[in-house]
Formats: C-alpha cells, sequence, structure tokens
C-alpha cells in the first residue's frame, strides 16, 4: 500500500505477518509494488520488465501470478538488494516463467558478496532452519531437517560499489552498501524519481544486532539512508512494509532513521572509548525520545538494544568485563552450587515473590538457575512456564516474544514428559 500520508501517522508493519501487507498498486507509471513479506518491485520499460527482487520461493509464485494479470512482456532483469531468503529464492520461479514462454532468460544481478551469503546459506541450512525457529516460532529442533529447497540462483551479473543498467533506453542505477546485510544493494531510478531501498529501509527499528544472525553494520545503514535522502526521491519503495510517496515523507523517514542509528552507534563506541562494558551500556544507552516515539522506528522486530550489542561485537570482542567468565564454570555446575547453598525451596519462594511484584525479568534468572540444578523440578519448570508466558503476552519485539513462547513450550516439554 502506498502511503499518502505523513509517517508520523502511518501504521505499523507487523512484521511477522506472513501474508499479504497490501494490495499491489502500480504506485507510478509503469511501477508496480507488491507489498508482500519480501517486497518486490517490477519496473516496466520498452525492453521488458527490471525485477528488484524476488521475494521467497513461496511468495515469488504469486507475485509472478499477479504480474502476469498485468502485463505479458519479458523480464529483462533481477536486481537482487541482498541474498535473504525472503528476497532472492523467488527468482526461481521468473526464471521457469522466461523458459515456458520462450523468452530469453532474465539477468540476475547482484552486489559481489551474494554469492557468498548463498554459499553460506547452502552450507548452514539445518543451523539457518533452526535459528528461524525460534526468530519465527516454529517447532523445529536442532537436528531438525529443514524443507527441501529448490537450488539458488546465482547472480549472472556482479559489481562492487556502482552499476548502472540502461533497459529500454532507461537507466537504473544500483549502489552497495552496508546495513542489515554486507551484499546489500540499493536501486535509484532516476527518470521515475523512485529508490527500492531494499531492506535499509523496514517500517519497524532496523534490525542490527539481530541475536541469531551475522555481523550487520549501524553506521552503514546511516550511510546508505543520507545517500538516498540526497537524492530527494518522490517515491519511497522499501523492502518491507509500505511504499512512502512525498519527497518530505521520504526525507523524514531516511534521515529520521539514519539518525536514530548514529546516535545509538555514537553513544556506545563513545562509551567503550571510556572503557565501559557491554551490561553497562546495554542497560543505559537509548535512543532519543522523540525519534523513539515514531511510529516507523518501532521494535518490533528490531531493538535498540540488540543495536548496542551489534556496535559492540562490530568494535570489541567477547569479553564482558567479568574475569569470572574467562574460562568460566558449566552453567549447570554455577547453579547447582547456588542451589545448593541458598536451597531449592527458598528460591523457588523468592521468585514466586519476584513474579508478584511484577519483576519477571529477574523471577527467570532465578528459575533458570533451578531448572539448570534440578531438572526433574516439576515446580520450578511449572514457575518458568507461567513467567515466560507472561513476558510473552506483553512482550511488543517480535524475537524476543518468540523465544520467550519457546521457553514456555520448553517447560510444557518438561512437564508432560
Amino acid at each position: 500500500m502506498v502511503s499518502e500520508q505523513s509517517p508520523e501517522r502511518a501504521s505499523i508493519v507487523e512484521i511477522e505477518t506472513r501474508g499479504r501487507l497490501g494490495r499491489t498498486q502500480e504506485v507510478a507509471p509503469g511501477t508496480f509494488f507488491f507489498p508482500y513479506f519480501g517486497n518486490v518491485v517490477a519496473f516496466l520499460t520498452g525492453d521488458g520488465i527490471v525485477l528488484v527482487d524476488a521475494s521467497s520461493y513461496a511468495s515469488g509464485k504469486e507475485v509472478l501470478q499477479e504480474l502476469r494479470e498485468i502485463t505479458d512482456l519479458p523480464i529483462h532483469s533481477i536486481i537482487y538488494t541482498h541474498g535473504h531468503l525472503d528476497h532472492a529464492p523467488g527468482a526461481n520461479h521468473f526464471i521457469e516463467d522466461a523458459r515456458e514462454r520462450g523468452h530469453p532468460r532474465p539477468r540476475v544481478i547482484g552486489q559481489r558478496r551474494v554469492p557468498d551469503r548463498l554459499h553460506r546459506y547452502e552450507r548452514m541450512a539445518r543451523q539457518t532452519w533452526f535459528i528461524n525457529s525460534i526468530q519465527w516460532a516454529r517447532r523445529a529442533g536442532p537436528s531438525a531437517e529443514p524443507p527441501p529447497q529448490p537450488p539458488f540462483i546465482y547472480p549472472d551479473v556482479l559489481y562492487d560499489e556502482r552499476m548502472t543498467l540502461v533497459v529500454g533506453g532507461e537507466p537504473f542505477e544500483l549502489r552497495a552498501g552496508v546495513g542489515e546485510t554486507d551484499d546489500a544493494t540499493w536501486v535509484w531510478a532516476p527518470q521515475r524519481n523512485a529508490i527500492c531501498a531494499g531492506d535499509f529501509v523496514v517500517s519497524a527499528c532496523p534490525n542490527v544486532g539481530n541475536p541469531w544472525k551475522v555481523q550487520r553494520y549501524a553506521e552503514g545503514w546511516a550511510e546508505a539512508l543520507e545517500a538516498m535522502a540526497s537524492l530527494h526521491p518522490d517515491l519511497l519503495l522499501p523492502g518491507h512494509g509500505p511504499a512512502v510517496r512525498g519527497d518530505e515523507a521520504a526525507q523524514t523517514v531516511l534521515l529520521d532513521t539514519a539518525r536514530y542509528l548514529r546516535s545509538i552507534a555514537e553513544e556506545v563506541i563513545e562509551r567503550m572509548n571510556q572503557g565501559q562494558w557491554l551490561e553497562q551500556i546495554l542497560r543505559e544507552v537509548e535512543p532519543p525520545p522523540e525519534l523513539a516515539a515514531k511510529p516507523y522506528l518501532q521494535p518490533v522486530y528490531g531493538h535498540p538494544k540488540f543495536i548496542v550489542h551489534g556496535v559492540w561485537r562490530q568494535y570489541g570482542g567477547w569479553y564482558d568485563g567479568n574475569p569470572a567468565n574467562f574460562f568460566p564454570a558449566p552453567t549447570v555446575s554455577q547453579a547447582k552450587e547456588i542451589v545448593a547453598a541458598a536451597g531449592a525451596a527458598k528460591l523457588l519462594a523468592r521468585a514466586r515473590e519476584l513474579q508478584s511484584e511484577g519483576d519477571l525479568t529477574l523471577a527467570c534468572h532465578i528459575v533458570d538457575w533451578l531448572t539448570k540444578a534440578e531438572p526433574e523440578n516439576r515446580d520450578a519448570w511449572q514457575l518458568s512456564k507461567e513467567l515466560y508466558e507472561a513476558r510473552a503476552a506483553r512482550e511488543v519485539n517480535m524475537m524476543a516474544r518468540n523465544t520467550f513462547k519457546g521457553a514456555a513450550r520448553e517447560a510444557e516439554r518438561r512437564l508432560g514428559s
């Protein structure tokens, strides 16, 4: 959907939605926006279609069907904004469509690091499936076999920093950046005054510092947003969420998001230079209140605390400042000593007191000691279930909420065994 209103009044996109986020629209003459989970943009030209992203494998099939209700033009090129699984695998359907129609095979274009990402996904398929099962609240254990997937369509054309693609006499400028990924591309269509931002714009707090994923880049993300803003696009087409129309609205979204990222990154770096450790930085660093209140920067997917982690990880190591955690004893051994010293009954009673006082976070730490030290303690598992169900019910952030749901399910499994 296209936002005809100012971004301050735009509604929050529910990031975990599995289905459609709105109706496909012709957002400008010959420019079609497909708002799936993993948005797709189709630019129609005299020499065929320039497709920006292809969505997931499942959604890509639906995008193709809708595209073919609009036009029979051949697909000239598919541009990957990055290699994530909700943006690239749908290319299989467009390649097959060209074969069935007797059209030339679409050219696939990506930043030079895209193949490395796709190779890593092939190598780490089980681990990717497992961590995504936590993030998206799927029921899959560490050894679960991922469902069969078609092979990735690797780019035919790779570029480093910039590339201009001319189709139908019209230029499409590809620009590389680092943000949610290190293989990212955003696309400037100057004749249409439109930018396809990929996941540099996600209609929520930027997903830097994802708890389960590789390094992401707060400052590089801000740099890309500032470069987009300098072009003053009239149409901003994000990787997730609704399109934004109008120079003023686009400037607001782009520059507010850049300031949000820079404010956190700069404070974390300053504190690291002062010798502060991660625990203190996590506790004290917050985004500016006026930016945190923006509806398109809500922590429904990314979170400011995740950004702190991401910046720390980029510039620091794993040591947390506590020498006891250098070659630490196993957490199970620590828990057994704590429970033996304090007494299980006393700890359980204290955890329940904290629960009644509303301090679910501290109560969870105590229960964690109990379940590790006494894995057959049903009272501890019952309280764990209650605590994590309560935390999930009030949690805004999807990743945290799904992690809490997973912990509650594990407690329920233990109680049933």
